[in-house]
C-alpha cells in the first residue's frame, strides 16, 4: 500500500501540473472584468483623447449649410395642341426609371457647368481649390496642380451637390451644400433652374433633330412617288388602257352594253308574247279584246262600234220586214264589210307586232355581238390590270409615306417651340437655420465610441503581452487562474463512494449530451477485472442504440487493443504524430455502431505542444460520435502530459469494489475541482451477466 501511495502521489502532481496550464475552451467573465478594471486608465485615457480630438475638430472645421429644392418630374409628357390628351406620350411602368435616370442628369457636367458660368465659382476661392488649409499646405510644399479653374470649380460642385427620390413619389431633392446659408440657397436654386432649362433646350433639340431628319427624306420620298406614279401612267398607256374615276373604259362600256342587251331581250319576250296572242286571234282561238294594239286602236274602235250599230239595225230590220226585204239584205252586206274591214285592220297590227319582233330580234343580235366583244376585251384587259394594280399598290404606299413624313415634318417643326416635358420647380431652396456638417453630436458619439473601444482592446493586449513576457503557454491553449497547487495532505477526508453497477453506470452516461467524452483511469491495476470496462460500457450504450467511439489511451499496457487484436493497425500514436486522423483510425468493431481506435503503431518522442494540439482537434472530430470512452489506463501510468484530463469532458477513475481501496482517485478527483475540470471516483461492481460474459 505504501508503494501504490508512493505511485499516486506522483501521478497528482503530473496531473495537477498538467491541468494548471491545460482548461476548456470557456471563457471567464470575471478575468476579463478583472482586466478591464486594472487597465481602467488605458481605456478613460484612450476615450478622452478621442474626444479631445473630436472636439478640437468641431471647434475648428469650417460649417457647411445645405438648401435643398424640389423638382417634380412627371413621367407623361404634356400634349400639344394639336394633340389629343388621350394619345399623348406615356412611359412603360410606372415611371421610375425614368425618374431615376433624370437623377443623373441633374449632377451631369451639361447642368453643372450652367451653374458654374452662372454663378461664377471659378473665381470664388470655395470652390476654385484655392483656399482652405490643403490649399494653403500644398502651396507651400510646392505640389499645388495648374488645373483650370473651371474643371475644379465643376468637380468641387459635382462633391458638394446630391440629389434624391422622396419615397413613394416623383419628387427629386437637389441638395447643394455651401459655407454660407444664402450661397447654398442660390447654387440650389440654380442647379434646379439649369436642369429645367436643359431638359426644355434638350426637348427643343430633339424636335429640331427630327424635324431636319423627316425634311432631308421628304425630296427621296417625293421622286418616289412621282416615280411611281410615272410608272403607272406609261404602263396604262403602252396597254391603252384608258378610264376615268379608277375604272377603264372598257369595263364601263361592258356594263353599259350588258343593260342594253337585257333591255332589248325583254322588249323582244314581250314582242314575241304580243305575236302568240295575234296568231291566237287569227285562228280564232281568242278575242279581239286580248291584243293590246286592237284595244288601243281607234280605228278598230270606229269600226266595232259601226258593226255594233249595223247589226242592231239588223235586229230590228228582220223583226220588221221579212227576211228577203232589201233592206235586210243591204243591213247584212254592211255589216260584213265592217267585218272585213276590222280583220283587215288587225292584219296591218298584226304585221306592224311581226315586223317590230323582227327589227328587235336583229337588235338583240347586235347588242349581244358587241357584248360578247366587250367581254373578251374585258378578260384580256383583266391579264394586263394584274401588273397595273401591284404598279398601283406601290404607287399607293410611297404616296401615303410621303405624306406621313411631310404631316409629321410640319407637327416637328411647330413643336421646336413648345416645350412638351412635364417637369417643374415645385419648392425653390431656401438658406438653412443650422449648419449640416460638422454634426457635432454624432463625432462626439463616434469619437467616445471609437476611444473606448480602443481603449479596451489595448488593454486586453497590454495584459497578454505582459503575461507572454512571464512565460505565457503556446496557442491552442489558453491559461487559467488557478489556486495554487494544493498537496494531497491538505485535501480534507473524502468519505467512501457506494459501488455502483456497470448498468447503472452506463444509464448516467446516457443522460449526458451528444458528444459527451468520457476519460476512464484505473486507480490500481491489482484488479484486472476493469481492464475491459471501456469495452463493457460501450457494449451497453450500444445497445441502448448509440454509436459510441472507444479510444485506447494506455500506452503501456494498451488492454482494449490487444483483446481485440488491433495490434497492427494506427491508432492514437499515429495520430499524436501526424500521421493519421481520428476517423481514418476508428476500426468498426464487427456489425456494430462501436468504433475502436487502438493504440497505434507509430514510436512517440516526448510529448510537446503539438502533439497537445493533435490530440485537441482528434477530440474535437471525435465528437460527431454520440459517445466517446478514453481508456487511460493505470492512475500511475497514465499519459497526463498529453492534456487528456482537461480535454476530456469528464474524467472518472475507477475502483474495484473486490480489490484494494486507494484513497488517491478520490483525493485525485477533487483536487481537479478545483480547476474547473469534472472529476469524480467511482466503485464499480461488476454485474452479474458481464461476470458471466
Amino acid at each position: 500500500m505504501a508503494g501504490q501511495h508512493t505511485d499516486g502521489s506522483k501521478a497528482i502532481s503530473a496531473i495537477m501540473r498538467d491541468a494548471g496550464g491545460q482548461v476548456s475552451d470557456s471563457v471567464d467573465f470575471k478575468d476579463v472584468t478583472g482586466i478591464l478594471f486594472r487597465r481602467k486608465h488605458w481605456i478613460l485615457g484612450v476615450a478622452a483623447a478621442f474626444c479631445a480630438i473630436a472636439t478640437m475638430y468641431v471647434a475648428i472645421a469650417r460649417p457647411t449649410y445645405t438648401a435643398t429644392a424640389e423638382v417634380y418630374v412627371d413621367p407623361r409628357d404634356r400634349p400639344t395642341p394639336k394633340e389629343e390628351p388621350s394619345v399623348q406620350n406615356s412611359v412603360p411602368g410606372d415611371g421610375l426609371l425614368l425618374v431615376e435616370s433624370q437623377l443623373k442628369i441633374i449632377t451631369s457636367s451639361e447642368v453643372l457647368s450652367r451653374v458654374v458660368d452662372e454663378m461664377k465659382l471659378a473665381s470664388d476661392p470655395d470652390f476654385n481649390g484655392r483656399s482652405g488649409v490643403t490649399a494653403t499646405i500644398m502651396g507651400l510644399l510646392g505640389l499645388s496642380q495648374n488645373k483650370p479653374a473651371e474643371l475644379v470649380a465643376l468637380r468641387n460642385l459635382r462633391l458638394n451637390t446630391a440629389v434624391k427620390r422622396n419615397d413613394r413619389s416623383f419628387v427629386i431633392d437637389i441638395m447643394v451644400s455651401a459655407r454660407t446659408p444664402e450661397q447654398a440657397a442660390k447654387l440650389a436654386n440654380a442647379v434646379a433652374n439649369a436642369f429645367l432649362e436643359g431638359q426644355a433646350s434638350a426637348n427643343s433639340n430633339f424636335n429640331r433633330r427630327i424635324s431636319d431628319a423627316i425634311t432631308s427624306q421628304l425630296d427621296r420620298m417625293r421622286a418616289a412617288v412621282n416615280q411611281s406614279e410615272q410608272a403607272v401612267a406609261a404602263y396604262k398607256a403602252a396597254n391603252n388602257l384608258v378610264g376615268a374615276r379608277n375604272r377603264l373604259v372598257t369595263e364601263q362600256e361592258l356594263d353599259e352594253a350588258n343593260t342594253q342587251l337585257t333591255n332589248a331581250k325583254t322588249r323582244l319576250n314581250e314582242i314575241l308574247a304580243r305575236v302568240k296572242v295575234i296568231e291566237s286571234i287569227e285562228a280564232g282561238g281568242a278575242q279581239l279584246d286580248s291584243l293590246p294594239e286592237a284595244v288601243q286602236s281607234a280605228t278598230i274602235a270606229q269600226l266595232r262600234a259601226r258593226a255594233a250599230d249595223v247589226s242592231r239595225e239588223e235586229a230590228q230590220l228582220a223583226l220588221i220586214n221579212g227576211p228577203n226585204h232589201p233592206a235586210l239584205r243591204a243591213a247584212r252586206a254592211q255589216l260584213q264589210d265592217v267585218q272585213v274591214a276590222i280583220k283587215n285592220e288587225v292584219k296591218l297590227i298584226a304585221a306592224a307586232v311581226r315586223n317590230a319582233a323582227a327589227g328587235e330580234r336583229t337588235n338583240v343580235q347586235t347588242l349581244q355581238a358587241r357584248f360578247d366583244s366587250l367581254k373578251k376585251l374585258s378578260e384580256n384587259n383583266e391579264k394586263v390590270m394584274v401588273p397595273l394594280r401591284e404598279l398601283e399598290r406601290k404607287a399607293d404606299s410611297d404616296r401615303a409615306l410621303y405624306e406621313t413624313f411631310l404631316a409629321k415634318a410640319k407637327t416637328a417643326g411647330v413643336q421646336e417651340v413648345i416645350d412638351t416635358t412635364n417637369i417643374r420647380l415645385i419648392s425653390q431652396a431656401s438658406p438653412p437655420d443650422r449648419k449640416s456638417w460638422p454634426p457635432t453630436t454624432i463625432i462626439l458619439a463616434a469619437a467616445l465610441f471609437g476611444g473606448l473601444s480602443l481603449g479596451i482592446v489595448l488593454a486586453l493586449a497590454r495584459e497578454s503581452l505582459e503575461n507572454g513576457g512571464r512565460g505565457a503557454p503556446k496557442p491552442n491553449t489558453r491559461r487559467v487562474s488557478v489556486s495554487p497547487p494544493v498537496q494531497p495532505e491538505a485535501v480534507p477526508p473524502v468519505r467512501a463512494e457506494r459501488p455502483v453497477r456497470l448498468r447503472d453506470f452506463s444509464a448516467e452516461l446516457l443522460s449526458a449530451p451528444t458528444g459527451h467524452s468520457v476519460l476512464l483511469v484505473r486507480a490500481s491495476s491489482d484488479d484486472a477485472s476493469l481492464d475491459l470496462t471501456a469495452l463493457e460500457l460501450a457494449r451497453s450504450l450500444e445497445e441502448a442504440g448509440q454509436k459510441v467511439l472507444v479510444i485506447d489511451a494506455d500506452l503501456a499496457r494498451f488492454p482494449v487493443t490487444s483483446r481485440l487484436r488491433f495490434g497492427q493497425r494506427p491508432g492514437l500514436r499515429d495520430v499524436l504524430a501526424g500521421k493519421s486522423t481520428i476517423g481514418d483510425a476508428a476500426c468498426a468493431l464487427g456489425r456494430t455502431n462501436i468504433r475502436i481506435v487502438p493504440v497505434g503503431l507509430t514510436k512517440l518522442a516526448s510529448a510537446d505542444h503539438q502533439m497537445r494540439y493533435l490530440l485537441s482537434t482528434a477530440l474535437k472530430e471525435a465528437r460527431e460520435f454520440e459517445r466517446v470512452i478514453i481508456d487511460g489506463g493505470e492512475l500511475g501510468g497514465t499519459p497526463s502530459e498529453f492534456g487528456l484530463y482537461a480535454m476530456a469532458d469528464e474524467v472518472i477513475f475507477l475502483e474495484s469494489a473486490r480489490g484494494a481501496k486507494t484513497d488517491d482517485a478520490r483525493v485525485l478527483a477533487e483536487l481537479l475541482k478545483h480547476n474547473r475540470i469534472k472529476a469524480r471516483s467511482v466503485v464499480v461492481e461488476a454485474d452479474p451477466e458481464t461476470v458471466a460474459a
